[in-house]
């Protein structure tokens, strides 16, 4: 009858529409893993040397708490330095895949490719080499400025959508195993510049307050 086959209609209708989209890639958990103690072996390597480097050289010219200060300038520098060396291999990798049509190369072309990411090395690398060198025209303000900038791109990475939090939500879970391997060594070095950066100031401040409070007594 024609009821029976008007009933039928919508289910060829509803069989006939295409399927969802498969979803998309996950990255394999173990593989970020592995990518992370990857990065954590570099950075221990690279700021222990560093370290031991700060410590063996020049140290019966200066007191603990110089040699302390210089360690952590060597430090901060070194961390922008990689910092900015990180995100000139982000650059090289992204212009290499510059003809990919995947979702995530669409949308890092959308966001602003590599403009960023030039930038963040170029201001890494200047005041990275202000640390390092301390060049004496600048004095102790450089390092200051250095803790500005430090703690600057703390603050806005982690409040910034499209920085660490996407990163979170997609990144570890979707992004190309080369990209999250550079990711994770961006944060390494960014959280390194941090806390020595910070740790300097605070020890500066309280050597400052130590000489005031020695030339009251005298």
């Amino acid at each position: 009858p024609r009821r029976d086959r008007d009933e039928t209609k919508p289910e060829r209708h509803k069989m006939s529409r295409p399927s969802a989209s498969a979803p998309a890639v996950s990255n394999d958990g173990g593989i970020v893993v592995a990518l992370f103690l990857m990065v954590l072996a570099k950075a221990v390597v690279m700021f222990g040397a560093v370290a031991f480097y700060a410590n063996a050289s020049n140290t019966s010219q200066c007191t603990d708490a110089a040699r302390s200060s210089r360690l952590l300038r060597l430090l901060s520098g070194w961390a922008n330095l990689g910092n900015a060396a990180v995100h000139a291999l982000l650059v090289m990798y992204t212009v290499g895949n510059a003809g990919d049509a995947s979702e995530y190369w669409i949308k890092e072309r959308e966001i602003g490719g590599v403009a960023g990411p030039i930038v963040l090395a170029s201001i890494n690398l200047a005041l990275g080499l202000v640390a390092v060198l301390q060049p004496s025209a600048w004095g102790e303000s450089g390092m200051c400025v250095c803790v500005g900038w430090n703690t600057f791109v703390a603050v806005v990475g982690t409040a910034v959508p499209v920085v660490w939090p996407r990163f979170l939500a997609e990144g570890l879970a979707s992004w190309p195993y080369p990209v999250v391997w550079i990711w994770l060594t961006i944060y390494a070095c960014e959280l390194t510049a941090l806390v020595a950066s910070m740790t300097w100031y605070a020890l500066s401040l309280s050597l400052s307050r130590n000489r005031k409070r020695a030339e009251k007594k005298r």
